[in-house]
């Protein structure tokens, strides 16, 4: 009875110091850049800055963190897994194969620009491309593939029973995307190595396009979040149990892998492969909150925007007017991190 009064009067508190510092980051990620403008001056150029280049941003990077940090949780409770992360099924593997592989077709276009190549680049640019990127929407493409093939591959072989299956095809999948994408890259033009760029994570130059673009996606995928919250925590016991109470396994699975599906592509689109958010979100967040999954979801969002926009406020203060990739940053977190897990003793 005392602890669970003691969870009433922590879980508000949490949330409460969440926001506020979720808005405080936030904050910053508008006032700090190569760039130093603030919301007082009354300078054109800065006001430019701000609500042109910096709100969108914020606004994305906060979005993917949340995409991020929340579908690292679902990924830990549905596999019973404190490792696994968004990029577990080749997801985010594939979208870098994507965006490889519209950067080739790109570079190659610019050597020969032909009248039929120039016509349809022109058509092109009338349609979907008017705004959003190639890269971007090819990037967005390949992770939703990535995930239809692996739950493809994954049922088809298990027979839907098991999850073990996903994370085997996941991770033999994804390595045979990186090849392929590092095949393109070594026998492309020097052209083709900006994309390295964007493998490592970065939000430069990303704006309102891509925000509208993701926003769709990424809302779906935040609603399942929630709406799975208490099945996870019932497949906690295990699927046989799980069932018994009346959870549809099978139902769930297909869930998790669409929501998972969606909030990476989103996330990769926004700012390329970005790693170890969703790992770091879920496990610092579990011991504030506890292992549930009704705070653990929710809150993990939190936290992964917080971290992703502190990272990429860094990102693109720490040596100014050099911005260095978000990737890079959460990275250098992240690494220390995952190696402290496995060191550390299991306690569950």
């Amino acid at each position: 009875m005392e602890k669970r009064l003691q969870d009433h009067i922590k879980i508000p508190l949490v949330a409460i110091l969440s926001i506020i510092i979720l808005v405080a980051s936030f904050f910053i990620a508008l006032c700090f850049g190569a760039e130093k403008v603030s919301f007082s001056s009354e300078d054109r150029f800065a006001q430019i800055i701000i609500w042109q280049l910096r709100l969108p941003r914020a606004l994305l990077v906060l979005l993917t963190g949340i995409l991020l940090g929340g579908s690292g949780a679902v990924f830990q409770l549905f596999f019973r897994n404190p490792l696994a992360e968004p990029g577990i099924m080749g997801i985010s593997s594939g979208a870098t194969l994507g965006a490889v592989t519209a950067s080739s077709i790109i570079a190659a276009k610019s050597v020969a620009v032909t009248a039929t190549t120039l016509s349809i680049s022109q058509a092109l640019s009338k349609g979907i491309f008017a705004f959003i990127s190639p890269v971007n929407f090819c990037a967005f493409a390949g992770a939703l593939l990535a995930g239809f093939l692996v739950t493809a591959l994954a049922f088809t072989r298990s027979g839907k029973n098991s999850s073990i299956m996903l994370l085997l095809c996941g991770t033999a999948l994804g390595t045979l995307y990186s090849s392929i994408s590092s095949i393109i890259i070594l026998s492309s033009n020097k052209e083709l190595h900006s994309i390295y760029t964007w493998i490592l994570g970065s939000f430069n130059g990303r704006g309102w396009k891509e925000l509208i673009f993701i926003s769709p996606a990424a809302l779906i995928s935040i609603i399942i979040m929630i709406v799975i919250s208490q099945p996870l925590d019932l497949l906690s016991c295990g699927e046989k149990t799980a069932s018994s109470l009346g959870v549809q396994v099978d139902k769930l699975r297909i869930l998790v892998l669409i929501c998972g599906a969606l909030a990476v592509s989103a996330a990769v689109c926004a700012g390329g492969t970005i790693g170890f958010v969703g790992l770091i979100a879920p496990h610092v967040v579990r011991k504030i909150t506890g292992p549930k999954s009704k705070t653990l979801i929710p809150f993990s969002m939190l936290f992964g925007a917080i971290l992703l926009l502190l990272s990429d406020t860094v990102a693109r203060t720490v040596i100014a007017p050099i911005e260095l990739p978000a990737g890079v940053i959460t990275s250098i977190l992240g690494v220390p991190f995952f190696i402290s897990l496995i060191m550390s003793p299991r306690k569950n």
